[in-house]
């Protein structure tokens, strides 16, 4: 398919002792994406791995991308400058001819070997971007080209492609500008069905791209997550449903550290709020496992502890007091072991025991 493409201007050459090295470094990349292109037009007549030139194309692709990833590699660690131009020029080279894109779309062609150089050329490109002042120019590229995103997570659900689709797309969570195009994306919801894949692998991958992509930025985060609140939960919250001990473990330790960091104090409130989401960390206090209650326990405190609770949640945790208190009574014996845990318990056994039934609203009192 056409792929669309951003408009970026090269800035003006410059004349310094870098200038012949960029030179170089440009041809490579225009000699690269040449090569790309063969291999998508091979793909475009050919079933994948039938083709007898697939092993010579990678062959000749790992090469360049060696090549290229290696510059890359060694002028991150040298820019000084933000302006620094020869760097500015390649980056725009590359955003400019869909390099990433290209990248992107020839994976699955690729061996093993050239899929790591592909990888690791990605994550190379995307870290040029911070210290030349660049990731905004980046993440609008990403966003005028969603199939970049789309193929990475089509591979990512790939038992061949899935770690180095993993790896490309957690690159992309160290711009703050770029995870917020991928969550204006819906790169969450995605990899929220992902983390449910039957196979572990992939399960696990998608696991570690949705954990970075919720907490490398938490104020970006939070910023989503505020305006897109109804959605966001409810897709989350199929992974505390599911029969699966793993993904739910996981998804309460991911949504502990968010509700529980100050970024996230807007989303806390709102989410202590909601009756719904109070009987869903009920009801986990149910589980045969007691790591499990404990994960859940860490979530339910928020809920408990809130000075201003809302009359339904009051009402809940009213009616259920006597059997909570019996609950976290039974897990003070590991308080002894953690002394986190056990300061949260007394203060979460102080609020239920001191908690009152809800007043009747005046509604309620009139005839």
């Amino acid at each position: 398919s056409m792929l669309v493409q951003t408009t970026f201007e090269l800035v003006p050459p410059c004349y310094s002792t870098m200038a012949q090295v960029c030179q170089e470094h440009l041809t490579a990349i225009s000699e690269l994406h040449r090569d790309l292109a063969g291999v998508a037009g091979l793909l475009a007549h050919t079933a994948p791995g039938v083709s007898d030139h697939n092993n010579g194309m990678s062959e000749k692709i790992r090469h360049c991308l060696t090549a290229v990833d290696g510059y890359l590699r060694v002028q991150v660690g040298e820019i000084t400058d933000p302006a620094c131009c020869e760097e500015r020029q390649a980056l725009v080279e590359v955003l400019g001819s869909g390099m990433l894109a290209a990248l992107v779309g020839c994976l699955g062609a690729l061996d093993f070997e050239a899929q790591k150089d592909a990888a690791r050329l990605f994550s190379a490109l995307l870290r040029l971007g911070a210290p030349i002042g660049m990731d905004a120019q980046i993440a609008a590229y990403v966003e005028c080209n969603p199939e970049v995103v789309e193929t990475l997570l089509e591979g990512l659900a790939m038992p061949d492609l899935a770690l180095h689709c993993s790896q490309m797309l957690i690159s992309c969570t160290k711009s703050p500008e770029l995870t917020a195009a991928l969550l204006r994306g819906g790169a969450a919801s995605k990899l929220i069905k992902l983390v449910q894949h039957p196979n572990f692998d992939i399960a696990s991958e998608a696991y570690s791209v949705l954990s970075e992509l919720l907490l490398s930025h938490k104020a970006f985060t939070a910023k989503f997550v505020e305006p897109n609140f109804d959605d966001f939960f409810g897709s989350f919250h199929m992974l505390l449903e599911v029969p699966n001990y793993v993904t739910q473990r996981q998804a309460l330790k991911l949504l502990g550290v968010m509700l529980l960091d100050r970024s996230f104090k807007e989303v806390m409130f709102q989410y202590v709020k909601n009756e719904r989401f109070l009987q869903i960390h009920m009801n986990l206090f149910r589980h045969n496992s007691k790591a499990m209650q404990i994960a859940a326990f860490h979530i339910f405190k928020v809920f408990a502890v809130m000075p201003q609770k809302p009359r339904r949640v009051q009402q809940i945790l009213f009616r259920n007091k006597d059997k909570l208190l019996c609950l976290l009574d039974s897990f003070q014996s590991l308080g002894e072991q953690d002394a986190g845990l056990a300061n949260d318990l007394q203060m979460t056994v102080r609020s239920l025991t001191q908690l009152e039934a809800p007043t009747r609203s005046p509604s309620a009192c009139t005839p």
